[in-house]
C-alpha cells in the first residue's frame, strides 16, 4: 500500500533490520576481539613464567601481580567467547541423560567451601529425582555462576531449594540488599552491573548471570529474578522434563 500507513510500515521494517544488523555486528566484533586477544595473552603468560624463573625476590611480587591480572583477563575472555557462542546458539550441546541432583551436589562441594570462607551459611532444601538430557558442564556452569553471585552479595545466609513437578525447579536466594526493580530486567545483560558495584572487585565482570541465563535457555529452560519481600534476591531456574 502506498498511503501513510504503508510508508510507516516499510520504515519500521527498515529500522528493525538495521537494529538487528547493528546488534549482530556488535556481538561479532566482541567475539572476534576476544578471540584475537588469546594469542598475545598466551605469549604474555609464557613470558611472565620465564621471567619468574630468572627474577630475584624483589621482582617476584610484580611478576606475580602480572600473572594474576593475566589469568583474570584470560578468564574474562573465555567467558565472553562462551557467552557469544551461547547467544548465537553456535555452541554444540553435549547432551546425555544426567541426574541434575548429581550435578547440583558437585557444584555444592565448592559452594559450601566458598560460603564457609566468607563466614556465611548455605542451606539446601529438597531433592531432585528425575534425570533429563542436558549438557552437564553448561548446567554446572550456570549453577556455579548463580551460587557465586548469591554468596558474594548475601549478608549471612544463602538458600538453595529443589523441587520437581511438571519440570525441575531450582531456586537460589540470598539475604542481601536485593536489586532495584529498574535493574532486575537488566541483570542478565552482558557487562551490566549495579551503580554501587561498578568496580571489578565488588561487582565482578557482569558476565556470570548472562552466561547462566543463556546456558539454561539453551536447554529450553528459563531463569528469572525476583526480589524477596524481606530483602535479598531470588534466582529461579526451571528446566523442562523431556525425553532425550
Amino acid at each position: 500500500r502506498e498511503d501513510e500507513l504503508g510508508v510507516l510500515g516499510r520504515d519500521f521494517n527498515t529500522m528493525a533490520s538495521q537494529l538487528e544488523q547493528l546488534i549482530t555486528a556488535q556481538k561479532r566484533l566482541l567475539a572476534d576481539i576476544s578471540h584475537e586477544l588469546r594469542s598475545p595473552l598466551t605469549r604474555l603468560k609464557m613470558a611472565t613464567g620465564l621471567a619468574q624463573m630468572q627474577a630475584d625476590d624483589s621482582q617476584q611480587t610484580y611478576l606475580e601481580r602480572i600473572e594474576k591480572e593475566a589469568n583474570q583477563l584470560d578468564k574474562m575472555i573465555a567467558d565472553v567467547l562462551q557467552l557469544s557462542r551461547l547467544e548465537a546458539r553456535s555452541q554444540a550441546l553435549s547432551l546425555s541423560k544426567q541426574s541434575v541432583q548429581v550435578i547440583v551436589d558437585h557444584v555444592l562441594n565448592d559452594a559450601r567451601f566458598e560460603a564457609k570462607q566468607c563466614h556465611k551459611e548455605l542451606t539446601i532444601n529438597g531433592q531432585l529425582h528425575t534425570d533429563i538430557p542436558c549438557d552437564e558442564s553448561l548446567i554446572a556452569s550456570a549453577l556455579e555462576n548463580v551460587l557465586r553471585n548469591a554468596i558474594k552479595y548475601a549478608h549471612h545466609h544463602i538458600s538453595l531449594s529443589l523441587a520437581e513437578s511438571d519440570a525441575l525447579y531450582i531456586t537460589i536466594c540470598d539475604d542481601g540488599n536485593g536489586v532495584k526493580e529498574a535493574y532486575l530486567a537488566r541483570l542478565c545483560e552482558p557487562f551490566f552491573r549495579q551503580e554501587h558495584a561498578r568496580d571489578r572487585n565488588s561487582g565482578g565482570t557482569g558476565l556470570g548471570l548472562a552466561i547462566a541465563k543463556n546456558a539454561i535457555s539453551a536447554h529450553d529452560g528459563t531463569l528469572t529474578l525476583e526480589n524477596q519481600e524481606h530483602g535479598g534476591l531470588c534466582v529461579k531456574i526451571r528446566l523442562p522434563i523431556k525425553s532425550e
